[in-house]
């Protein structure tokens, strides 16, 4: 007999969420149980899609999976668990990763060419002003599952050009009860966390907070983070609605990479500190889904997030004086005198006999040692919007037939200022401030973003076997800018620079169920994602900007368009699961930050985007994972080769001279190793004792600066960790981890710089590099209720 419509999505609903008889406060005989997996299909949620009747690689992972591997956050718990996934050490911060998926990024850091949308609850988490993801920022302990989807999607919307995670929280029907957990152990790492749900007929709550601080394994690298979440809930028969609340508060010290040659000196090392980040978030978000009829469902979603970002940086900095004399006024690279709001700068301003400043005669000119810059912004992002879809599921041609509709908004505002003040190197390379603010890099402006979606998908049985599903979605951005930079010098005009970017992006694919174990899949898909406010303002070739710390005339860009290719086959036979999949990706209009070498004086951090023809990501894929009696285990394998598709030239100093380098077609892109391969094995000796271990391979990278591939590569390294959990009684157990068990040194980012920026001149290596943590362990309790 055919299960009615309403019996069958209300059971993929349960099975997804892993939810409760009380959820729904239904009868036996209304609410059908399964164990099959969901994922869903839509931001906004509502009734997901068997996961093999989806035409594309699709990953999960549940609050389990975090306990049982101890993960720190999110981004931890991905890089070691799933496949094509790997981590990068750019700010040294264990809070601040670039995670890169199929040769794809999400990152802290803006000014990154972001490439996943990231989701909670259905809204949009990627930040208004340059789309980067915190990842401190989503509470770990309220995480119930997440679902990382592979391709150019188009239904996740922006910035999906080769993935999209999607992350679901914990409610009082999901996840009852009440717990207490705390750790310490290296680094002066101390985090306690606190839970408790529960329900009583068809009301629920959960909440969770957490407190984690560490020192960091490097020099002046201390870190702290407070995470809260809470959900009320809400559910009948028919009707669901969730009211969740997140505030996190963050204060992190991510100092950066550093040249190779001070890391093999001295690894907990840093170049210059201090660089700090604080974070404010403060999220409301209300979603809801209701059983129109027995066939349809209308789901929404509203919120309201403000995120407030402040960070401070030390920099080194090169400096010149005119003249002959002291008391000369300081200039810029074009002869200039820097300004100040206290007129030119002079020599004698720095007459300081604690500091190191020195004026050596070059050329005519003194070059001036010992001072560097104090970097501040502040970045205030409020964001607000809706998103309302309808899911029917009525029969179409006589078979089954699931049509999903739906609209979104999403509006920011974001107020960006930053400045620049002389400041004083230290002899560890830190930043005393003179009190001197440079007018000309003074910053503010004021970024309007108004985005408008129209979206569907629709998945059709043709036959028993074989389903066909097509989706697409409207995007229309318009972003306007307005504000001033260079001490006033440059105007965004009153009414600001509008720029629209409108795109319908298509997908289409297949499933075919070869035998009852084995199904067989292919997949086209589009996204695209629009230039972000930081990338339009930092686009005039004529006004090259010290990113992001400028905002300048703005040229026109073209939106990064992305189409992917991606087939594969899955099965499953008792239990053990495997996959084995390709993709190939292309980026038109790919933008790219080309540093600027004007007046033969190249600065790595100095320049303009543009965009550039194409960039591709192809790749293989190979998963496997099962249970054997006590053993569990999983392994991924991925093959990911990331290349520039375009001919074009970029300049950068070598040995104090401009030299120009030309990037071929079939050129690496930077920092993405083209190997990467994860194993895990879990073992329950006892039903009280369970130790398990992960194990990562990442093979060489290209250091960023080396697009055309000539210079010597970051090596490849394996890290092994250690996990374990002993169950004293029902409610009290003890867990402990050990990361990089056998204390491998190991580098996971590189980039070039110029060491002699902050004084070390006995350093000529141009190489900086992240080095990956030495080894430490954890220990802690967890008390249940």
């Amino acid at each position: 007999m055919q299960v009615p419509h309403k019996k069958k999505a209300l059971s993929l609903m349960l099975a997804s969420a892993l939810v409760s008889a009380p959820v729904l406060a239904a009868d036996e005989d209304q609410v059908e149980l399964s164990d099959i997996k969901v994922i869903g299909t839509t931001p906004i949620g509502g009734v997901g899609l068997e996961a093999d009747r989806i035409p594309t690689k699709t990953q999960s992972a549940d609050a389990s999976d975090i306990e049982r591997v101890q993960s720190l956050d999110l981004s931890d718990l991905l890089n070691r668990t799933m496949g094509s996934v790997n981590i990068s050490a750019a700010q040294n911060n264990p809070f601040q990763p670039n995670l890169n998926y199929r040769g794809f990024t999400a990152s802290p850091l803006v000014g990154s060419a972001q490439g996943l949308s990231v989701y909670m609850d259905g809204i949009r988490v990627n930040e208004p002003f340059g789309d980067a993801i915190n990842f401190e920022l989503l509470p770990e302990a309220a995480i119930a599952d997440i679902d990382l989807v592979s391709g150019s999607n188009p239904v996740f919307g922006l910035n999906t050009l080769g993935g999209a995670l999607s992350i679901r929280t914990k409610t009082g029907f999901t996840h009852p009860g009440h717990s207490f957990e705390a750790y310490t152990g290296s680094f002066g790492r101390d985090s306690g966390t606190i839970e408790s749900g529960g329900s009583d007929g068809n009301l629920a709550y959960y909440v969770t907070g957490s407190i984690t601080k560490e020192d960091g394994w490097r020099d002046f690298s201390p870190s702290r983070v407070e995470q809260f979440f809470s959900n009320l809930s809400y559910a009948n028969e028919d009707t669901t609605l969730d009211f969740g609340i997140t505030a996190v508060d963050s204060d992190l010290n991510g100092n950066g990479a550093s040249p190779v040659e001070l890391v093999a000196a001295d690894r907990d090392a840093v170049f210059t500190y201090p660089d700090n980040t604080q974070n404010e978030l403060r999220m409301f978000t209300l979603n809801g889904s209701h059983w129109i009829n027995d066939t349809t469902m209308l789901a929404a979603n509203t919120y309201y997030r403000r995120s407030d970002r402040s960070s401070f940086n030390g920099d080194g900095g090169e400096f010149e004086a005119d003249g002959d004399a002291a008391g000369s006024q300081i200039i810029d690279d074009d002869g200039n005198p820097i300004r100040t709001s206290a007129g030119a700068v002079t020599l004698g301003d720095f007459d300081n006999p604690a500091y190191d400043v020195e004026a050596e005669l070059e050329d005519g000119d003194f070059e001036v040692e010992g001072l560097g810059l104090n970097n501040r912004s502040q970045t205030e992002q409020d964001s607000w919007g809706f998103g309302v879809q309808t899911t029917s599921f009525n029969d179409l041609f006589g078979r089954e037939n699931q049509l999903t509709v739906g609209v979104s908004f999403d509006r920011s505002k974001v107020d960006y200022s930053a400045s620049s003040e002389i400041a004083y190197l230290t002899e560890t390379r830190g930043t005393d401030g003179t009190g001197i603010e440079l007018l000309d890099e003074r910053v503010d402006g004021e970024i309007d973003t108004n985005t408008y979606s129209i979206f569907f998908t629709n998945t059709h049985s043709l036959t028993e076997r074989l389903d066909l599903t097509v989706g697409g979605r409207y995007n229309w951005i318009a972003i306007d800018i307005s504000g001033t930079s260079q001490g006033g010098t440059q105007d965004l005009n009153e009414s600001g620079n509008t720029h629209d970017f409108k795109r319908f992006n298509p997908s289409v694919g297949a499933t075919y169920a070869l035998t009852e174990n084995l199904t067989t899949y292919a997949n086209y898909s589009e996204s695209n994602r629009a230039p972000t406010p930081s990338e339009l303002t930092c686009a005039e070739p004529d006004s090259p900007c010290a990113y992001p710390n400028a905002f300048l005339a703005d040229p026109p860009l073209d939106d990064v368009v992305a189409r992917t290719v991606e087939a594969g086959l899955r099965g499953q036979q008792a239990n053990f699961n495997w996959s084995a999949g390709v993709f190939y990706t292309e980026l038109e209009d790919d933008l790219f930050f080309f540093n600027d070498a004007d007046d033969d004086t190249p600065v790595l951090n100095t320049g303009v985007f543009d965009n550039i023809d194409k960039t591709a990501r192809a790749g293989l894929e190979l998963s496997a994972n099962g249970a054997v009696n006590k053993l569990s285990w999983f392994a991924h394998y991925s093959y990911i080769r990331a290349t520039f598709e375009d001919n074009f030239s970029y300049s950068r100093e070598v040995n104090e001279e401009d030299e120009v380098f030309s990037v071929s077609k079939g050129d690496r892109l930077p920092n993405q190793p083209e190997h990467n391969i994860n194993v895990g094995f879990d073992y329950a000796f006892t039903e009280k004792l369970s130790l398990g271990t992960t194990a990562s391979y990442r093979s060489s990278q290209y250091f960023r600066g080396d697009e055309a591939n000539v210079d010597k590569k970051i090596e490849g390294y394996t890290v092994f960790n250690l996990h374990g959990r002993y169950k004293v009684t029902e409610n009290f157990e003890f867990f402990g981890r050990i990361d990089n068990v056998f204390d491998n040194e190991y580098e996971s980012f590189g980039l070039y710089g110029e060491p002699g920026e902050a004084g070390l001149e006995q350093y000529e290596n141009p190489r900086f590099v992240g080095p990956g943590a030495p080894r430490a362990g954890w220990i802690g309790f967890k008390l249940t209720l």
